[in-house]
């Protein structure tokens, strides 16, 4: 029998789905990584979504306390919106060393609550017991209506595929951080550093894409752009083609002066950006960008969706590429 390490997450995750029985009135398909929802009165649909923290593997040098709990939050509330559901309220179960201290405990309950009242919801209640580490498994429940759900299952041929934000700003922070790489200069290490203790969940952006029905499919960005394009696709039964990726202007000064490969960078060496990946409908596109737009978000386009399976990067002079199935990934990390 395999360890979990040699298994990897998703493999992990897939052992234990072919186990549980599936409720029939699940409208998402059973999952251990992604939100749940269930139609109820009225053609309402509750939409919730649990996410874990854990200080050894999801707290990164430097980060602070408070940052940690506002980033659980972002991580449950992220996938809200990658479903067009309207946070209702949040529950967290803490695991708490036992010589963990009073003020380290004042700065977690500190940061979830900024963190919920950023994204206008609230911790609701949860639960407290003793753990070897800091651990912190939140659950987001949301409101949407069933004709405004977005899944991860609806991409179609001939959909735009876009992202709500540039790619590749945690893998510099990452590198940073992790890898003791200098930055170009202190714009930049603040920036890339910003998008790993501080990331934002686009739930406006989700919301606002939701209400006008622009949307095929969908989710967030928590693995790394490569392998979400990956389960996107996978889960839709469509192929994608990637034809342009947004890099901001600190991951491009970064690469020039470590002679990275920027593109490497955003398609495998993230994770965590909390960006939307969209399938947006052909004759909606404009629509989409307005109304994104008037939420306070962007929208870039990276691709298309084709019938054929798989993922490829189409280059400048036309050649197409494999999109290799990798990015983080517990157990595992960075492999395969």
């Amino acid at each position: 029998m395999s360890t979990v390490n040699t298994l990897g997450e998703r493999k992990a995750i897939k052992l234990i789905i072919d186990r549980l029985e599936r409720d029939p009135e699940e409208l998402l398909g059973l999952g251990l990584d992604d939100a749940v929802a269930k139609e109820t009165a009225g053609g309402q649909v509750l939409v919730a979504h649990t996410d874990m923290f854990a200080a050894g593997t999801d707290m990164p040098p430097g980060m602070s306390y408070r940052q940690a709990a506002r980033k659980v939050v972002v991580a449950n509330v992220s996938d809200l919106a990658a479903k067009g559901a309207k946070p209702l309220g949040l529950l967290f179960s803490w695991g708490l060393p036992s010589n963990l201290q009073e003020e380290a405990i004042l700065d977690l309950a500190v940061g979830l609550n900024m963190g919920a009242r950023e994204y206008e919801t609230y911790v609701l209640g949860g639960d407290l017991g003793e753990t070897t580490e800091l651990t912190i498994a939140g659950t987001a429940l949301g409101l949407t209506m069933k004709d405004r759900l977005i899944k991860r299952t609806g991409a179609r041929p001939g959909d735009v595929l876009a992202v709500t934000g540039p790619m590749g700003l945690t893998a510099v922070g990452f590198k940073i951080i992790l890898f003791g790489f200098e930055a170009p200069d202190e714009a930049v290490r603040v920036n890339v550093l910003n998008a790993v203790y501080m990331p934002r969940a686009r739930l406006r952006e989700g919301l606002a894409l939701a209400d006008v029905g622009a949307v095929s499919g969908g989710m967030d960005i928590s693995d790394g752009l490569a392998v979400s394009l990956h389960q996107f696709s996978e889960a839709s039964g469509v192929g994608m083609v990637v034809t342009d990726v947004p890099l901001s202007s600190q991951v491009l000064s970064f690469s020039e002066h470590h002679g990275l490969d920027p593109m490497n960078l955003a398609l495998y060496e993230g994770g965590e950006e909390f960006e939307l990946l969209l399938a947006v409908k052909p004759e909606k596109w404009r629509e989409a960008l307005e109304a994104v737009k008037r939420a306070g978000g962007d929208l870039h386009r990276i691709g298309y969706v084709t019938g054929r399976k798989g993922v490829l990067l189409k280059q400048p002079d036309g050649v197409f590429e494999e999109v290799e199935a990798k990015g983080w990934e517990h157990f595992r990390r960075f492999r395969k």
